[in-house]
């Protein structure tokens, strides 16, 4: 179970059962805590519905009381390759 922060402005961007762009960061014990991602993924405010756990944190740093877990469905490169 990987456990993952997102920074929204309202708990209302976190729309259940769509696929969402979100950027996110882990909060997993390591060499990489806190390392960014640009992911599509699915949230549930079931904590029990997908393996990781997503908190959710406001535009000035504040902890929302309110968990999810999240599917992560595939990251986006944020730098595609150009020829």
């Amino acid at each position: 179970m990987n456990k993952w922060e997102v920074f929204v402005d309202d708990l209302s961007e976190l729309s259940e059962g769509e696929g969402l762009e979100l950027t996110i960061r882990t909060l997993n014990d390591g060499m990489h805590k806190y390392t960014y991602k640009r992911v599509t993924a699915e949230v549930s405010s079931s904590l029990e519905q997908y393996a990781d756990s997503l908190q959710v944190r406001f535009g000035r740093g504040q902890l929302s009381d309110k968990k999810y877990s999240i599917n992560i469905l595939g990251e986006i490169d944020r730098f595609p390759n150009y020829q």
